[in-house]
């Protein structure tokens, strides 16, 4: 309201001296136009004066002549009147005296200059001066001359009336000059008074226009520091401004709160003594000194800048400054904006002590899978040498069985392990990347090959469609794409049944834009799971999926390769349409890049041939010791075992050994610290090429091995082929035999895959058949048997006509029990029952009455049909499905 009132008045006063102006104005215009009309007029009256005055003087002369004409008559036709020639003498001296006028006034020298009286003027001056002396003389002189003097006198009449006349036209002449020399000098009066009047006018309306200016200004500043005084009175940062002698001389709101003190206590008082810790005062003072003396600013309009402050209680707390200077009517002032920032001080300890813990659980992580995947391959490296050492072939065929079991166990394991392994690494950067020449065509043939049974299992056909022959030599990470394309492959495989997968690869847009495709005709991803696929742990629950385990890393460890591989990993798919996966990526072969052959995906190199070696195996686990020198031994191989670190470093003392085989993770000496004893003996085997055995070895790790000695790195668990090439690599190449000439390899065509089952819709074959693989056919009988009375009892509790009379409790049960029964449904591969089974729970949870009623229609079709599928395989249930014939 104060502000409202404040613009009314000011606009009132306007308008008034507004009016004032405008008549001042006014009145100044009319007095000049009322003085304009006057001058013309009262120059006129007084032009007209003047020459009557003339003319009169003029008139005069002729006049005097006249009476001293008469005169002189007179004094002839009288002369006895002795008064005559005194009257004579008196107009002749009247007369002289108007000659003398018209020969000497000033008021007739513009007359006399002209040559229009010159002849009447100089015959009256030739009158007078002649007659002077007659007048003069004696009375008789004088009466004898009268005639004459008659004569000339009425002579010079005749000149002097022709000199009126002609002053009269001159003056006239004269006058009229004169008037319109006036009236264009009042005109030009006139026009200059008008122009300097619209000259005052233009600058009334300036000083107007300025004063409206000045107004706005003064309103708009006033307006400004009202606005101002309320933003620092709530600002929250505190806003303090000091003089040049360090004397406070405003203070927010927000600084009594900062601070503690009030406004009253802090106006007025020395500012570091009042907020400026103790410990920083002495720089204070002297910085300011050091300015006022320089005129070097150190912090002024620096920016923002971390120092500590003192409240009023002596509580030193941390602030965020910025300063500035600024001038005063009283001279130079600085203005400090100083911000608490004690929260966010402790927020960002709370970040860097949770940086800090991330960082040492991320070190922690990595320790853990280091320790984990030891542990894990210990047993494994256990398992599987143990394996490799058993003579298989002279087993029952049943333990056969149990030993292929444990076998594929563990390699699945092992690959879990290696999964997880590998996310470490890819997430840590630490994935060593081995790029050089090979041919691509190849290595898709061989994928092909050795995915081809995997796909006839499942009824699939697996097909390679001609590649571009520029393939043939790209660069990049064979065994790593290998790796990539198999994971694609496998997952085709997965969720493909009876269909078809292709494997296409081109190079259209160039060697720099390489697209590899695998393509399958299976189930599908729905477009919300398709956003996903590529996430750490995702396993899509779909129709084939719920039959396939795994730990949901394959596609985001094949997502991180591609990129480390400078590509890129992608995926389109509809339900029930199948789903293209693609891999884009740069293939073209540098200028003097390294020739590599890539070999099958599941084929190992070949095993060199190796002579008779001495070797120390230094291993703390026994199983692990035992399971090493059965595979060595059995090459003829001479080991000397040794069950810790320290025990290997004083056998490698004894004598020279051909290759020493060192655990690095061992209690006591490890085995770097071994490696390094060994080194630095001096003894016997200072020499020798070591091979680390360890179960995880991240990059860094490996360079920390070579540094300590070791040759090269054995990642457990061990095969026997595996030994063998590291064996190899680390002997001179003098000591190893020539190697027997490769066998020719092996054809076998991609797309010979036998046709799908009969029955593959209601069962999945390849799960039965692992099933029967795990349990004798007793056992799976009977398990079979189980299963169909339970499922028989199941059916005949369902009432398709009664279960709008069943409570909600009755339909849990049921619901229950339809849940239990899913999950032996999976047992057997009857996926689609086990399905039918689900949406039976589902709705029994609901207590949907009308659709557990289409759902008991829908079990017990769907039972009839998987039983008869059962039989068709060999199996039967041994009890025959409701309401089906016998």
């Amino acid at each position: 309201m104060t502000s409202h009132r404040t613009s009314f008045s000011i606009s009132r006063s306007t308008l008034v001296r507004r009016i004032l102006a405008a008549s001042v104005i006014a009145v100044l215009m009319a007095v000049i136009v009322v003085l304009g009309l006057e001058v013309p007029r009262q120059l006129a009256r007084l032009d007209e004066s003047a020459a009557e005055n003339v003319q009169w003087t003029i008139g005069q002369a002729e006049t005097e002549v006249i009476a001293l004409e008469l005169a002189a008559a007179h004094a002839i036709s009288d002369p006895d009147d002795p008064a005559g020639l005194d009257e004579v003498r008196l107009r002749f001296d009247i007369a002289y005296s108007r000659i003398e006028t018209l020969q000497r006034a000033k008021v007739l020298e513009e007359l006399r200059s002209g040559d229009e009286v010159d002849n009447e003027l100089t015959a009256a001056v030739d009158f007078r001066d002649k007659w002077v002396s007659v007048i003069d003389s004696p009375d008789d002189v004088l009466r004898a001359a009268l005639p004459d003097l008659l004569d000339a006198a009425q002579e010079v009449r005749t000149d002097l009336r022709r000199l009126a006349l002609s002053g009269i036209a001159f003056f006239a002449r004269v006058g009229d000059m004169r008037r319109e020399e006036i009236i264009n000098t009042l005109f030009s009066i006139g026009l200059m008074t008008i122009a300097l009047v619209g000259i005052l006018l233009i600058l009334i309306s300036a000083v107007l226009r300025l004063a409206r200016q000045r107004e706005g200004e003064a309103q708009a500043n006033f307006e400004t520091r009202r606005r101002m005084e309320t933003i620092i009175s709530t600002s929250l940062d505190a806003v303090v401004a000091v003089s040049r002698e360090n004397r406070i001389i405003e203070w927010n709101g927000a600084a009594e709160r900062v601070f503690g003190y009030t406004r009253a206590e802090a106006i007025g008082t020395d500012m570091p003594t009042l907020i400026v810790p103790p410990h920083f005062r002495e720089m204070h003072r002297s910085g300011m000194s050091r300015y006022l003396n320089d005129g070097e600013p150190r912090v002024i309009g620096r920016g923002i800048v971390q120092l500590e402050a003192m409240r009023k209680d002596g509580t030193v707390f941390p602030v965020d400054l910025s300063l500035a200077k600024a001038n005063s009517p009283t001279g130079e002032i600085f203005v400090a904006f100083l911000r608490d920032i004690s929260d966010r001080v402790r927020s960002d300890e709370a970040l860097r002590r949770a940086r800090d813990r991330a960082v040492a659980g991320e070190k922690q992580k990595a320790e853990l899978l280091a320790v984990m995947s030891h542990e894990m391959r210990t047993p494994l490296n256990g398992i599987l040498g143990t394996l490799e050492l058993l003579e298989a072939d002279s087993l029952p065929a049943e333990d056969q069985r149990y030993l292929r079991i444990i076998r594929q166990s563990s390699e699945i394991l092992l690959g879990h392990v290696n999964e997880v392994l590998d996310i470490s690494r890819l997430d840590a950067g630490k994935m060593t990347l081995r790029k050089t020449r090979f041919d691509l065509v190849a290595l898709l043939e061989e994928i092909v090959e050795s995915q081809a049974d995997r796909a006839r299992a499942q009824g699939n056909l697996l097909t390679l469609r001609p590649p571009n022959p520029a393939l043939h030599e790209v660069y990049s990470d064979p065994d790593r794409l290998r790796q990539i394309l198999l994971n694609l492959v496998s997952n085709a495989i997965k969720f493909t049944a009876g269909g078809r997968i292709m494997i296409e690869a081109d190079c259209d847009s160039g060697m720099d834009d390489c697209e590899l495709r695998v393509i399958d005709t299976g189930v599908g991803i729905k477009p919300d799971d398709l956003a996903r696929i590529f996430d750490d742990f995702v396993t899509i629950d779909s129709s084939y999926g719920r039959r396939n385990t795994g730990t949901g890393l394959g596609l985001s460890i094949s997502q991180r390769l591609a990129t480390a591989l400078g590509g890129e990993l992608g995926a389109e798919s509809e339900p029930g349409d199948g789903s293209v996966f693609w891999l884009r990526l740069p293939l073209a072969p540098p200028v003097g890049a390294p020739v590599a052959r890539p070999r099958a995906a599941n084929a190992p190199a070949p095993a060199p041939v190796l002579p008779p070696l001495d070797v120390l195996l230094v291993e703390d686990n026994a199983i692990n010791r035992e399971v090493a020198r059965h595979m060595l031994q059995r090459d003829g191989h001479k080991v000397t075992e040794a069950h810790d670190g320290r025990e290997g470093v004083e056998a490698a003392q004894t004598r020279d050994f051909d290759v020493i085989l060192m655990d690095i993770s061992m209690p006591g000496m490890d085995g770097i610290q071994a490696s390094r004893a060994i080194r630095q003996s001096g003894g016997h085997s200072v020499a020798t090429p070591i091979i680390a055995t360890t179960a995880h070895a991240m990059p860094e790790e490996v360079r920390a091995f070579h540094a300590a000695g070791i040759a090269t790195v054995l990642t457990k668990p061990i095969s026997a082929n595996a030994l063998r090439q590291s064996l190899a690599s680390v002997l001179a190449p003098e000591r190893l035999p020539e190697a027997p000439p490769p066998a020719a390899p092996h054809e076998t065509p991609a797309n010979s895959a036998p046709s799908a089952g009969t029955h593959a819709a209601l069962i999945d074959l390849a799960h039965l058949d692992e099933v029967r693989e795990d349990l004798p056919e007793d056992k799976l009988a009977a398990a079979l048997h189980t299963f169909a009375c339970e499922l028989e009892d199941f059916m005949s509790s369902l009432s398709v006509d009664e279960f709008a009379g069943t409570d909600a409790a009755e339909t849990a049960k049921l619901g229950a029990e339809a849940h239990r029964l899913a999950g032996s449904s999976g047992v057997f591969g009857a996926l689609p029952l086990a399905d039918a089974l689900r949406a039976f729970e589902r709705h029994a949870r609901a207590d949907d009455k009308t659709a557990l009623a289409s759902d008991a229609a829908a079990l017990q079709t769907t039972w009839r049909e998987t039983r008869a599928a059962l039989r068709a395989e060999g199996l039967d249930t041994a009890a025959p499905a409701p309401g089906a014939p016998t």
